[in-house]
C-alpha cells in the first residue's frame, strides 16, 4: 500500500466514540474505500501502561548505595532517548521501523526525562529545607 492510498483511507474512518466521519478540512485525495484487510487493522489496541523504573537498593543485583542508584536510572533514561533516536533517524531515512514505533519511543524517553527531572527537583528541594533547619 502506497503513503497516498494510506492517507486516503484514513480520511474516510469513522470515529468509534461520536460515530461522526473524518471529514479532512483540505483537499482530498482521490482514492476507494478502505479494504478489509487494512479495516481489519484499524482496530483500537491495547496500550500497555508505562511504569516507573523500579530499583530495589541493597538487592544482590540491584545497586548498593543511593549514588548507585541515581547512576543507574540516569543510564536507563539515556539509553530509552538514544534508541528513540535511532528508531526516528531509522524512519526519516526510510528503514523498516514504523513511524508509530518510533512516536512512542520519543514520547517514553520524553516521559522518563521529565520523572527524573522532577525527582532531582524533589531532592533537591529536600535538601534545601535540611539545609534550612535550625539546629
Amino acid at each position: 500500500m502506497n503513503p497516498l492510498d494510506a492517507l486516503s483511507a484514513l480520511t474516510q474512518v469513522q470515529l468509534p466514540a461520536t460515530g461522526v466521519n473524518f471529514q479532512p478540512t483540505g483537499p482530498t485525495i482521490p482514492g476507494g474505500a478502505i479494504s478489509e484487510s487494512f479495516q481489519s487493522q484499524l482496530q483500537p489496541m491495547e496500550i500497555p501502561p508505562i511504569a516507573a523504573p523500579t530499583v530495589s537498593v541493597g538487592a544482590p543485583d540491584g545497586p548498593a548505595t543511593w549514588g548507585h542508584m541515581v547512576q543507574q536510572m540516569v543510564m536507563e533514561v539515556n539509553s530509552k532517548q538514544q534508541t528513540a533516536a535511532q528508531k526516528v533517524s531509522d524512519v526519516l531515512q526510510g528503514g523498516p521501523t514504523p513511524v508509530h514505533e518510533a512516536m512512542v519511543a520519543t514520547e517514553e524517553a520524553s516521559l522518563s526525562f521529565e520523572f527524573l527531572a522532577e525527582m532531582r527537583n524533589k531532592v533537591v528541594d529536600a535538601y534545601q529545607q535540611v539545609m534550612q533547619m535550625q539546629v
